[in-house]
């Protein structure tokens, strides 16, 4: 079964650093930790199609 998905890329408010998440398409809220400094991140869909938005969890 094949499972319609999408990169989503976040930039980590700890570190810096750029990261990807390959997500459900229709998915509204993720976490995903920072492959730099390994912080953990909730990341929410922006307007841009590719780009998410990320807040440290907790």
């Amino acid at each position: 079964m094949t499972v319609a998905a999408l990169a989503a890329e976040w930039i980590c408010t700890r570190c810096g650093s750029t990261n990807r998440k390959l997500v459900p398409a229709d998915s509204g809220t993720v976490t995903d930790r920072c492959v730099t400094c390994r912080a953990r991140h909730v990341i929410t869909p922006d307007a841009r199609p590719v780009r998410w938005d990320a807040v440290l969890e907790g």
